[in-house]
């Protein structure tokens, strides 16, 4: 089956995957336009409850709530949830950075830092004071979420034409 070609935002789209059930909204591909669309869990409540709220709403609001009324109304599958990046996935990707590291003590410290809770934030706090690997991580984290987003995108029938000053993923 031929890939459908979309223009996406990557960087909207690994960034949507990152926070999909960490915050308060949910997060829609819209597979006509390619846009990342946010919707707050309150707007959700209040469709799925019939609550007429459009009144108490702010300008940008209303824009939140006409979007979430054509996703709640969506018969065709034209918007698609965004999945969940998922946690044991960043663990595999912390790990395997550390053992890229060079500086055996700072490799020492990074794999200390993946044992119990709070292990990002752990390794964050260890890599604030190696501004060099700290670029290195961040740039290892960012690929790695946008070759999962391109991922989900083949899975979804979807080539995208990346619309991001973002690096399209080497294995897309």
């Amino acid at each position: 089956m031929a890939l459908r070609h979309l223009h996406i935002d990557i960087a909207a789209l690994a960034r949507a995957m990152g926070q999909q059930g960490r915050d308060e909204y949910d997060y829609y591909l819209d597979t006509i336009t390619g846009r990342v669309m946010r919707i707050s869990t309150e707007v959700w409540s209040a469709l799925e409850e019939g609550r007429t709220i459009a009144g108490s709403l702010q300008g940008w609001q209303q824009e939140e709530l006409r979007e979430a009324r054509d996703v709640f109304g969506d018969t065709q599958g034209r918007y698609v949830p965004i999945p969940e990046h998922p946690s044991w996935e960043a663990e595999n990707i912390m790990a395997d950075f550390a053992d890229s590291v060079t500086d055996a003590d700072l490799r020492k410290k990074l794999t200390s830092a993946l044992d119990g809770r709070d292990a990002l934030r752990r390794f964050r706090d260890i890599l604030a004071h190696y501004p060099a690997e700290r670029e290195r991580w961040l740039a290892r984290r960012q690929e790695s979420a946008q070759e999962y987003a391109a991922q989900w995108l083949a899975d979804e029938g979807i080539e995208p034409v990346w619309d991001s000053v973002s690096t399209p993923p080497r294995s897309a």
